[in-house]
């Protein structure tokens, strides 16, 4: 596996930070208060960071945390807005070289592919295979080792460098650590931090290159022909059930192996006749795809709230219809014509 040097360079480039920055912008982040403190003097604090950088004194700020109860609660981390231009800067420098690494049927966070890619691939493999073993890793972004990543990074970048600042964006969060004692020894203990903070676009790919090596072994150890992955949401298809379980005994292992675990409860063997339920969507074995009910009641709920804040004039109509049309396009990958039209009767 080829390994890159020289990299370091490229991420404190002046074009690359500047680059970073307005990417850092996009979807509404200048006009709020960080952003648009950070645009209002762009070059200048392209050129402090880079200062920083190559000055070796770069240090990542505090984190704010809040919750977010949709589709199920989670603790999101939000960065200070200079440091989300240095992960900007990160992925966009690391990017193109893993990019050519990863397998075509992962689908999470990349150019070219997202959930409905990841809908048409899980309905193709559902039409064509009789059974699908579902799996889901058990608290995955809190699981991460960082010292497993350490190691998958360093298959691919040669320079210390780039390798200290991604440590350093590594150590701004931890959800916990693992305690080791090599060779039984009580007074050597290791500690191994854990977690990759959601919310962080380098999370987001890191948290790719450390399920490639899942993708990996399924598609050249085992040879699965029907894999695809949607961050921690895989799938395995086959027309046998004892290979499919054969599999997913070999898929347990090789997880505990990078510190992870599939959710007791996510872990389903199944004909695809019955539907296999994945990105939102449930695909059939005879071409049929529906909504899942739960999206449509989370969307009932939200549109129910969305419409009261707007008649109170707390959130403008045109948000509201925005938003309520860009469900209806995302809805509408599957077979729910009635469906839409049942709802917004309904409502």
């Amino acid at each position: 596996m080829k390994t890159h040097k020289h990299l370091f360079e490229r991420v404190c480039a002046l074009d690359n930070l500047l680059t970073a920055s307005r990417e850092a912008l996009k979807n509404g982040k200048r006009g709020k208060p960080p952003g648009a403190r950070y645009f209002a003097e762009m070059e200048k604090e392209a050129v402090r960071l880079r200062a920083e950088l190559l000055g070796g004194t770069y240090r990542h700020g505090a984190y704010t945390y809040f919750t977010i109860p949709e589709p199920k609660l989670r603790l999101v981390a939000a960065a200070p807005f200079r440091d989300r231009v240095v992960h900007h800067a990160i992925v966009r420098v690391l990017e193109p070289i893993f990019e050519k690494r990863f397998i075509a049927d992962s689908f999470a966070c990349r150019k070219g592919k997202g959930t409905h890619a990841a809908l048409r691939r899980c309905a193709e493999f559902a039409q064509r295979y009789r059974f699908a073993l579902k799996c889901d890793v058990a608290k995955y972004f809190p699981s991460i080792d960082h010292e497993i990543l350490g190691g998958l990074l360093r298959r691919a970048i040669a320079d210390e460098r780039l390798l200290a600042l991604i440590g350093e964006v590594l150590a701004s969060h931890r959800d916990g650590e693992t305690q080791e004692w090599p060779d039984g020894d009580l007074l050597a203990v290791k500690v191994r931090p854990r977690g990759l903070p959601i919310g962080n676009l380098t999370s987001q790919f890191f948290a790719n290159i450390y399920l490639d090596a899942l993708d990996q072994f399924a598609k050249h150890d085992l040879r699965v022909r029907g894999y695809v992955r949607y961050v921690d949401d895989f799938i395995l298809f086959a027309d046998d059930r004892s290979q499919l379980r054969r599999w997913g005994e070999a898929v347990r292992a090789h997880l505990a192996g990078l510190k992870l675990r599939i959710h007791p409860d996510k872990y389903r063997l199944l004909p695809t006749r019955l539907g296999v339920d994945f990105v939102g969507f449930v695909s059939f074995a005879d071409g049929r795809c529906r909504v899942r009910a739960a999206n449509v009641r989370r969307f009932v709920r939200w549109f129910r709230a969305m419409r009261h804040e707007a008649r109170r004039g707390w959130r403008p109509w045109s948000d509201v219809t925005l938003r309520v049309r860009s469900w209806a396009a995302h809805a509408a990958h599957a077979q729910s014509w009635r469906l839409r039209a049942a709802v917004f009767r309904r409502m």
